[in-house]
């Protein structure tokens, strides 16, 4: 799996390029397939840090829209 962004979306606060966060599940002994793994929501690492609050509203519009 790779972590290269699956769209090229834009941070709307800063304009760099969003990357995409995966979340995936331990694998059961009693399993015999692989863990699964689901896309979870874009971050900016600069703008979560600088401007949460207001990384958060945007994004959350950007989600309902």
């Amino acid at each position: 799996m790779t972590h290269e962004p699956v769209h090229e979306d834009l941070c709307p606060l800063c304009r760099r390029p969003l990357r995409p966060e995966y979340r995936r599940t331990q694998p059961s002994g009693q399993q015999d397939g692989p863990a699964r793994v689901w896309f979870y929501r874009y971050r900016c690492n600069g703008c979560e840090a600088a401007r949460p609050q207001q990384f958060a509203d945007v994004m959350r519009a950007f989600y309902e829209s």
